[in-house]
């Protein structure tokens, strides 16, 4: 590399102006990256030592060109100085203006909520990822485990989800970036653009959380740096009821989509270079229950991006409300009768917003909390059993029948289970489940779900199979199952006694727990078909994770867990069982589809009684 005669100091991609003013936020930091540029028209970087002239109390930089102002900063004027490191005589200084505003943090609300039940919260107080309740991937079905994975830290109470100049795009299928935390992930969630069914990498299933109905709040600080497409806190349907058959063939068929539970709401999706400008949006995605609705702006009053603030969703069957600083601000008619997940996160380029590349761009959440009206338990949602979800009905062939069923539980607004609630089962003309329809050779049993198939049955029918609470027929779900002759294949994993959670007790000293696990590889049909398994334990839900537990082993053919008292209480892992086949042909995009599930395990203290949630 030759000589420099000049280097730039850069914290944006263009029209980098030679005096910046930063504001000192009113808790914790606002950061900064500076690079050196070799020339402005350049995109080459070039190293150099860092400092900050004069120095100033509660105002730092790095070695890395990393800037930081503390709350604590008093307002002044100062240098930031790059000094190449080949030849000190060549350097740059850039003036930068710390200033403080008027405004304040809103204080935390108590977690107990009048007239509500405190369902789900996370505080954000521990170090690590509460992988009960999230994942650190964002939409990996549409990408590569390694472009989806988040960007974050904790500090100071708070989770901290970033975007830093190493930001790439997150998905072969779309140019935006993005760093988000999202509390659900499931084969074909979330289609959007042009994208087709068949480049969704078929995963496993994670429920952190999802539920129908409530109150929902954050308190939190947005990015600062004025640039960069958008901050987004937004929710989605689960869609319990897609398959991975989501063809739907036929005249016969009245409503070729193939999920009912699409809906989007986004409670925060603001333009990074406008903050003030709150306008949430309620998308219907192909959803067959919503109309589109973008929420009337409403201009805040504060500085979002260097303050904490409270935001708040409410929802029921009869609308939804917006919540600023515990504020109601918008209100409307509009609603989704279904399960919807939870995503945290930024959009640091393609979007919304006006991006220059101005960096770190950092989302900072202080506590998630969700609410349920505190009213006695009464039926709220169904939910397929996910051990036994058929995709395909096998049609006769030199048989009388086949049979193949659902299972279905009812949940209540608190998303427990209801005992002896009498369910009304159907076959619906489309996946909205409204109306009936009769299928030639096809019967299902109004009251058990059974279906039974004849040779009489079209191949390749599709079968919208419904489950309906008998008392509020409103609250229902829907399954789509294609019949089919198609030889068995390998589809999933189905793990024995799969629970949500599963704790496990850390021994005292001296002694050794072990825990056999079990799974079947199984077909389109949900049968069981040949097939080995072999078995590892991870970090998170990605098949490329790989995790050391401190007393904690499994032997990768017995499916032998051992557990010895080193293990830290506490400490949440994955037990993987992975098949060596593949879920359908490689896409285009070449994205993984290899067949395997996951255990979610928490290790408790000896003492404490062993449990699970649904």
């Amino acid at each position: 590399m030759g000589a420099f005669k000049k280097i730039s100091i850069m914290d944006r991609e263009r029209n980098m102006p030679r005096r910046i003013q930063l504001t000192i936020p009113r808790s914790g930091y606002t950061r900064r990256r500076f690079v050196a540029k070799t020339d402005q028209k350049s995109s080459a970087f070039h190293s150099a030592h860092w400092s900050i002239s004069p120095e100033v109390k509660g105002i730092t930089i790095d070695e890395e060109g990393l800037l930081t102002i503390a709350s604590d900063a008093e307002a002044v004027t100062f240098h930031v100085i790059a000094i190449c490191k080949e030849d000190r005589k060549v350097m740059d200084k850039l003036e930068v203006s710390a200033i403080k505003t008027g405004g304040k943090d809103m204080p935390p609300n108590p977690l107990e909520k009048p007239g509500w039940k405190l369902l789900v919260h996370d505080e954000f107080d521990s170090q690590v990822l509460d992988r009960s309740l999230w994942s650190d991937q964002y939409l990996r079905n549409w990408s590569d485990d390694m472009r989806s994975r988040t960007n974050f830290m904790f500090e100071d109470g708070c989770i901290v989800i970033k975007a830093d100049v190493d930001s790439q795009k997150w998905s072969p299928l779309d140019s935006a970036e993005n760093s988000s935390i999202a509390s659900f992930e499931k084969s074909y969630l979330h289609r959007f653009g042009k994208n087709k069914n068949e480049f969704s990498k078929i995963i496993p299933e994670f429920d952190g959380f999802a539920t129908k109905y409530g109150y929902f709040e954050i308190r939190a600080k947005l990015p600062n740096t004025g640039d960069g497409s958008h901050v987004a806190w937004w929710m989605i349907g689960v869609q319990d009821d897609q398959n991975i058959h989501p063809l739907l063939e036929g005249d016969s068929i009245v409503d070729k989509r193939s999920s009912n539970e699409t809906g989007e709401v986004d409670i925060i999706e603001i333009g990074l270079d406008d903050l003030k400008s709150w306008r949430p949006v309620m998308h219907p995605n192909g959803s067959t229950c919503l109309e589109y609705l973008h929420v009337p702006e409403t201009k805040l009053s504060f500085d979002p991006g260097n303050e904490f603030h409270i935001y708040g969703f409410e929802w029921d069957e009869n609308g939804t409300k917006f919540y600023v600083d515990n504020k109601l601000v918008q209100s409307t008619n509009r609603t989704f009768d279904y399960r919807m997940m939870t995503f945290l996160g930024l959009y640091p380029q393609g979007g919304m917003g006006k991006a220059n590349k101005i960096f770190p761009k950092e989302f900072v959440i202080d506590y998630f909390r969700v609410y349920k009206k505190d009213e006695p338990p009464r039926p709220n949602d169904i939910r397929f059993e996910q051990a036994y979800r058929p995709h395909a009905g096998k049609k006769p062939v030199g048989l009388d029948q086949t049979k193949c069923q659902l299972y279905a539980t009812v949940l209540d607004q608190f998303d427990q289970p209801l005992e002896d609630v009498p369910l009304i089962w159907q076959f619906s003309e489309s996946i909205s489940g409204e109306k009936a329809k009769t299928t030639p050779g096809a019967l299902i049993d109004g009251d058990s779900g059974e279906i039974t198939l004849t040779s009489e049955v079209p191949n390749r029918a599709d079968l919208f199979v419904t489950a309906k609470v008998k008392s509020n027929l409103k609250i229902k779900k829907v399954f789509h199952v294609k019949v089919s002759t198609d030889a068995p294949k390998p589809t999933f994993i189905q793990i024995a006694q799969f629970r949500k959670l599963m704790e496990i007790k850390v021994p005292s000293d001296g002694e050794i727990y072990e825990t056999h696990f079990e799974a079947k590889l199984l077909d389109q049909y949900a049968d069981e078909i040949p097939g080995s398994i072999t078995w590892k334990l991870a970090g998170g839900t990605t098949i490329l994770d790989k995790t050391s537990v401190d007393g904690v082993e499994i032997d990768p053919v017995s499916g032998v867990l051992t557990v010895t008292s080193s293990a830290q209480k506490e400490t949440y892992f994955f037990v993987q069982a992975i098949s060596s086949f593949q879920a359908k042909e490689e896409c285009v995009h070449g994205l993984d589809n290899t067949i395997y599930n996951h255990q979610l395990i928490k290790l408790v203290e000896s003492k404490a009684k062993s449990s699970s949630f649904f």
